[in-house]
């Protein structure tokens, strides 16, 4: 019989090799974390324009204005490195005859990145009352992947606020429409983690990731610069830069907008570009079977940023669609017959 006092010393010998093993590993992940964050600088504006802070719920988010007119809110899209420079080659032409706005939603971009609880409900409630205190009229809402989600039911919500909506390759009918699940919740807890979390979450956004991500993205691999990857990396390696993402990564960002769908009475148009992968083309059906008074664009050849990848092609046609709805300060009747703010919407090639 093995003697007790010998078997509880084993045990604290393990124990203590698990401890010095979990620390030492503690460790590695600590230098790992200061090896990606060494040279990240702050980031700076980089769609130009007026810059702003706006107090939200003892947070400070920030935004961008420029131009004036009817104005436009530009609401990037969701994702780990994600925040308004998304918009850098649509401001400026956007603002010819629009107030344009552009927001970094909290826990993104230049905006503060709290580790709070992140929700879909929550980013709702802040471009609503981003729109309400800060532009404080009617706005157009032009928001990509799932902000574009989160756009829909603001405007099925309150259409006198919102006017018109753009949508770009929106998701919430057929993926991101889910609640989180508990393999979903171990997942946030994990990147939440302050050492252990960081190193997760520094791997997952890794020059290499990101660079293999915008190339899925981007139809045209030759856009994916370095510049395009150090920029995203910057983005991503901001302090707190992991806790909004990680409850995008673990489904609590997710939204079913089936009924905002199915309530929308005012203008909306889908954008697509026809290669997109991660967000296909042909989800727009989902969306015109529940509302067929919906508009269609689609861009060829362009991934899942069309608005980025087609830029000139994308400004003019929203430029123009708010110009025929009255919502920009060029008066329609001043278009002469023929011009490309005649033309409808493409569709996706048969």
């Amino acid at each position: 019989m093995r003697d007790p006092i010998d078997a509880e010393d084993v045990g604290g010998a393990s124990w203590k090799k698990i401890l010095v093993s979990g620390g030492a590993l503690l460790g590695v992940a600590a230098a790992y974390n200061a090896i990606a964050r060494k040279g990240v600088d702050q980031l700076p504006n980089l769609v130009g324009g007026e810059e702003g802070g706006f107090e939200w719920r003892e947070r400070r988010i920030a935004f961008t204005k420029r131009g004036s007119g009817p104005p436009i809110l530009l609401i990037h899209g969701i994702h780990a490195a994600a925040w308004s420079y998304e918009w850098r080659n649509n401001v400026d032409y956007l603002a010819r005859n629009n107030t344009v706005y552009t927001i970094d939603l909290l826990g993104f971009g230049r905006s503060e990145r709290p580790p709070i609880r992140y929700s879909a409900r929550l980013y709702i409630s802040l471009i609503s009352d981003f729109v309400g205190r800060v532009i404080g009229e009617p706005c157009v809402l032009v928001a990509s992947s799932l902000s574009g989600a989160y756009a829909a039911v603001l405007a099925a919500r309150d259409p006198q606020r919102f006017p018109a909506i753009v949508l770009i390759a929106p998701s919430g009918l057929v993926r991101l429409n889910q609640p989180a699940t508990i393999k979903g919740e171990a997942g946030r807890f994990a990147v939440d983690a302050p050492i252990a979390g960081t190193a997760m979450f520094n791997a997952l956004v890794a020059r290499r990731n990101l660079r293999s991500h915008l190339r899925q993205a981007y139809y045209d691999d030759g856009l994916v610069t370095r510049e395009l990857v150090d920029t995203y990396y910057t983005a991503s390696h901001q302090k707190g830069a992991r806790h909004a993402p990680a409850a995008f990564l673990s489904g609590h960002l997710n939204i079913d907008i089936r009924n905002a769908i199915r309530r929308l009475a005012q203008p909306a148009l889908l954008v697509w570009g026809e290669e997109g992968s991660m967000t296909p083309v042909e989800e727009f059906r989902g969306f015109t079977a529940l509302n067929p008074d919906f508009e269609l664009s689609v861009l060829s050849p362009a991934g899942d940023l069309p608005h980025d990848e087609r830029s000139e092609d994308f400004n003019v046609i929203v430029s123009q669609w708010l110009n025929r709805l009255s919502l920009s300060s060029v008066r329609t009747q001043n278009t002469p017959p023929g011009t490309p703010g005649d033309l409808p919407p493409t569709q996706p090639h048969s």
